[in-house]
Formats: structure tokens, sequence, C-alpha cells
């Protein structure tokens, strides 16, 4: 099983005659995803190889059938983009796009809510997701991924591949990656990803992949005290990083001590997660949390 996305979910591209767009439409194409159309204004009726391109969402949506689109959309016009899509009845949105302002993202999250919009948004800012053997929205490399029952939940897109690679050549397999992406308002949170995990019944424990800045790991702690969690392991990056300063993504920024390193390490620790001190303890971390599912299920 899976959470989001599986194998008949059909999936549209906004921005699709870009350089983006069309590059990461055919990897996704070619991996098995089923992308059914592209939408680019002005441009309906063309063909990107076998994908039509139309001029709007509604009419990619009527004609198609899609359920799910992927944004690769220049940032002053995603925010736009994102509200057409939940407008024509997609039900998840993968906006890709980096360096949206983040009051546009506010303001975009409001009118979703405020619409009776019932759908998922996940980014901006990330990677978008994968359900390994059976759909790829986003611009990960699909090869690294294997089935499994791991679910992976990052704030970091080049931190996932570099775990799901280590993960897979272990033999340890991913039931869905999720990247929430790296900016400070979300359309999905850490604490929304990890209720849909708890849900799948495959998914036998989560793998957190996150940061200095924000608050994302208290929820992520939160959820791992819970007596019905599902095991957690998890690794923060940003030991060195100075108080003050962005790191990268633009929610990677320590405004007190709470959001660094070695608070974040020693919250989750405390909560009960299996936390790796460093990239080369993830697999590690996650084969304890994996042990502890399966000797908790036997107790039971």
């Amino acid at each position: 099983m899976s959470i989001l996305i599986h194998k008949e979910t059909k999936v549209l591209v906004q921005g699709i005659t870009g350089s983006a767009g069309s590059f990461h439409a055919r990897q996704c194409l070619e991996y098995g995803t089923q992308i059914v159309g592209g939408v680019t204004p002005g441009k309906g009726g063309n063909r990107l190889d076998q994908i039509p391109v139309f001029d709007t969402v509604q009419e990619a949506v009527a004609d198609t059938g899609a359920d799910a689109s992927m944004i690769f959309v220049p940032a002053p016009f995603a925010a736009d983009a994102i509200l057409e899509a939940a407008s024509a009845g997609i039900s998840l949105i993968a906006c890709i796009t980096e360096g949206i302002p983040v009051l546009d993202i506010a303001r975009t999250k409001a009118a979703l809510a405020s619409s009776g919009w019932k759908g998922r948004l996940i980014g901006p800012n990330g990677p978008g997701l994968i359900t390994p053997g059976q759909c790829k929205i986003g611009i990960m490399p699909g090869y690294i991924h294997k089935p499994g029952t791991v679910g992976i939940l990052s704030r970091s897109g080049t931190l996932t591949y570099e775990a799901v690679w280590q993960l897979s050549q272990r033999g340890i397999g991913q039931s869905t990656v999720i990247g929430i992406g790296g900016d400070p308002v979300k359309g999905t949170t850490a604490a929304e990803a990890l209720e849909l995990f708890h849900h799948d019944p495959d998914t036998h424990a989560v793998l957190y992949l996150g940061e200095i800045g924000g608050s994302e790991e208290t929820f992520v702690a939160e959820y791992a005290s819970r007596k019905d969690a599902k095991p957690v392991a998890a690794l923060i990056v940003g030991r060195t990083a100075p108080p003050g300063k962005k790191m990268g993504h633009a929610a990677a920024l320590i405004g007190s001590r709470a959001e660094g390193h070695a608070a974040k390490q020693k919250m989750l620790r405390d909560a009960g997660v299996f936390v790796a001190d460093g990239l080369r303890e993830v697999v590690a971390a996650t084969q304890s949390a994996l042990a502890s599912r399966r000797q908790t299920a036997a107790i039971a």
C-alpha cells in the first residue's frame, strides 16, 4: 500500500513546456507515472512527445480525468497555478517551484481552506513525492528507490536522495517518500504527513529527515511520544550552523535555542525517536525503528 499516490494516479504537469517541466515530465513518464497532460497558457493543442498540452487546468481535467498536478510554473505565478489546479478539482498538488514569496503561500493556503477544497498540497520548494515502483511526481531520481515498508518524510531533497540510496542498498524499501519542502509555510506539515503514514497499514516505521530552524521537529516528537505511534527514526542536519544565519532553506535559520541542532536531537530522543548523529547512521537508526516495531508486534 502507499499514501497519496499509486499506479492509478493521473498526473498533469503545469508549466510543461518550460525546460524543467518538460525534462521532469519525461522522467516521470519513463518511470511509469501516468502523465496524462500538461498545461501552458497559450500553447494548448500542442504536444510534448505523446503528452497533450492544454491552455487551462480545467480543460485538461475535463479531457483526461487527471487527479494530480505537478507544478513547475515560475515563482511569480506559482500561487495562482496552485489555486487554478484546486479550482479545477485536482485533489493532489505537488508544487516543485522554489522562491515563492512566503506571503503568497500563506494567502494561498488560506484561500484553499476558505474554498472548502479537500485536497492535499505538497511543497512548495520540495522534490515532490514517490511511491516506489508505482508513481513518481517530482524531481527525485527514481532508480534509487525500492518498494518497502519505511515511510520517509523530509525537509530536504538532496538529503532524502542520499538516505534513500543508503536504505535501498541495504535492502530497506520505502512505502512512500514525501518531500514537504524547505520553506517556512508548507502545504503539508510534518504532523499531517506523519498522520497519513500512521494510518497506512503497510508503513511499519517512519524516517524523518529534518534540519535546524522552525518547529516541525516538535510535532515529530509529539507524534513519537504517543502510545499508538509507529516507530520513528530521524536525522537532523545543521550541527555547525550559526544562530541567526539562513542555511540553504528559508526555514533553516536558528531563531531560538529550541530551534538548534542539539535541542532538536534531545527533544526527539526524549520522545523515543531513534536519532542518527549523521548520514552514516541513518541505516542503523532505521533498522532499530523497524526492529522496535517487530518487537512490539510480537508482544501484542
